[in-house]
């Protein structure tokens, strides 16, 4: 099998798409990968479909940066589920099948995940800890969309000014195969992939490695490991309900733990494969298929995350619930006044005429009807809280 090197020579020889059959090995990957694929698409909208109502919402108790973080999370997993759509194709065909350009955009994607992901929950958890544990004033700063953005943009550029080798050693890479000189017939297969030189991939990588994985990981644990201390001093010398301090713990305790364990088992042998390629050649066939799955773990954390932040989180769900429940009250109230709009209008038509004061009565009983249905609402929403600890900044 020869290199891109050897193009002049066959240049005019007849190109043969190379075509893998979509079986074995393969088609187990490729099952994983659009398996994970199509989850993760969905579970994504899931989430935007319920935080992205709330960033503009007024009277919501989940600080606006922590929503922020969450919709960035999950524009950024549809990016990479985008990528991996990519790289699921190539698996399937057994060649790249785009061009270059969309080759170097799939790794920066890909590349992203791996830096923006990390950096997005360790944000989370330092405004979760800076809106619990420190003053009000930081504390407020903290919570607020104006911070949140200024924060993400200027990680999203140190991403950006760390990730130019991807953009300058990015390109597919063409296999020449079984040459047939009598028939002057080549086989071709394209690969997208990065391949610096071997000095600038290794600090690559341990750059990398450095602020996407071992910063966060240290970030996530202390920070939110600080919380449980914090509450529990404050339980000591505060009237604060014990039942609401333990939930409040309990919460805390279960959100250190599924973040810790999700990144450590998704991350750590991702890198440890990085660094081991450069010790040990992948030639046997169940390395590739170990090394395919290692791959895969950092898209599952795509899945994981959003869901986890979600789902933990009381007044998301809580404030999501609202809105959809107002949506339907308003909805209910404009389809009740438009149908009781139809029925007095067929009741004015000639031959079916109502008595003046009869269409009074009804009008002053639709009035009655919508001001105390409007009342019931404005009273149900004035009611307080049934908690007596304000969590909604535990994630």
């Amino acid at each position: 099998m020869d290199f891109t090197e050897d193009e002049a020579e066959y240049e005019q020889w007849t190109h043969i798409e190379r075509r893998v059959p979509f079986q074995g090995y393969r088609t187990y990957v490729a099952s994983t990968y659009i398996g994970f694929n199509v989850v993760g698409f969905a579970i994504n909208a899931w989430v935007l479909y319920v935080v992205a109502p709330l960033l503009f919402a007024p009277a919501i108790k989940v600080p606006k940066s922590i929503l922020f973080y969450i919709f960035a999370l999950c524009v950024g997993d549809l990016m990479t589920m985008i990528a991996m759509l990519l790289l699921v194709i190539e698996l399937v065909f057994g060649t790249w099948q785009f061009s270059s350009m969309v080759c170097t955009s799939y790794l920066i994607f890909d590349s992203m995940n791996k830096f923006m992901a990390p950096m997005i929950v360790f944000l989370i958890s330092r405004t979760c800890y800076s809106t619990v544990c420190l003053d009000k004033t930081r504390g407020e700063k903290a919570a607020t969309l104006k911070y949140a953005i200024i924060q993400f943009c200027i990680a999203l550029a140190c991403v950006m000014v760390l990730l130019w080798p991807v953009f300058a050693y990015s390109q597919v890479f063409t296999f020449y195969m079984n040459p047939n000189a009598t028939s002057q017939e080549v086989t071709v297969m394209r690969k997208c992939g990065f391949f610096p030189p071997p000095q600038i991939e290794f600090w690559f990588n341990l750059i990398a490695c450095i602020t996407s994985y071992a910063v966060p990981l240290f970030g996530i644990i202390y920070w939110y490991v600080s919380v449980p201390f914090f509450l529990k001093r404050r339980a000591l010398t505060t009237l604060v309900a014990s039942s609401s301090m333990d939930a409040a713990l309990r919460k805390v305790i279960t959100t250190v733990l599924l973040l810790t364990v999700i990144y450590v088992l998704c991350w750590t042998p991702y890198w440890v494969s990085m660094f081991a390629n450069r010790i040990w050649t992948m030639e046997k066939k169940s390395i590739i298929i170990i090394s395919y799955f290692i791959h895969l773990l950092p898209y599952i954390s795509c899945v994981a995350y959003p869901l986890i932040f979600t789902l933990l989180n009381r007044g998301i769900r809580s404030a999501h619930a609202k809105i959809v429940a107002d949506q339907r009250r308003r909805f209910r109230s404009l389809t009740d006044e438009a149908s009781s709009q139809i029925r007095t209008a067929i009741r004015t038509i000639p031959g079916t005429k109502m008595k003046k004061q009869d269409f009074l009565t009804r009008t002053e009983e639709i009035s009655s009807d919508k001001a105390a249905s409007e009342a019931i609402s404005e009273f149900r929403d004035a009611l307080p809280s049934q908690t007596s600890f304000p969590d909604e900044t535990l994630l």
